[in-house]
């Protein structure tokens, strides 16, 4: 029984370790032309910029991933990202005048 309580403690540690090793990985991810960027999805949180009254999606450190004109799309928006834990993007590399027109998002 000894035994097997220790395998758990240890188990269980281990996996917490590499847990915490791969969502403290926020460098992006390129894969071919796509760009990911990583998060933990319980480390997201939502708040209001009292100026705009905008909503943004933020990473656990910071960081902006969307922004939200009502309060009810950024729940939306929030539930969607809570179920992946990467944010995507094909054709940030395009030098286009108009870039941002030429930019796709998925959720990974």
């Amino acid at each position: 029984m000894r035994e097997l309580c220790l395998c758990v403690v240890v188990c269980a540690a281990a996996s917490v370790a590499a847990t915490v090793a791969a969502q403290s990985n926020t460098k992006p991810i390129t894969i071919g032309r796509s760009v990911c960027a990583p998060y933990d999805p319980a480390g997201l949180r939502l708040v209001e910029i009292e100026r705009t009254g905008d909503w943004q999606l933020q990473r656990g450190d910071g960081a902006i991933f969307k922004l939200f004109a009502t309060r009810e799309d950024a729940e939306a928006g929030l539930a969607v990202a809570r179920e992946h834990s990467q944010l995507c993007y094909i054709g940030k590399s395009n030098s286009r005048p108009n870039r941002a027109n030429y930019i796709m998002e998925y959720w990974k």
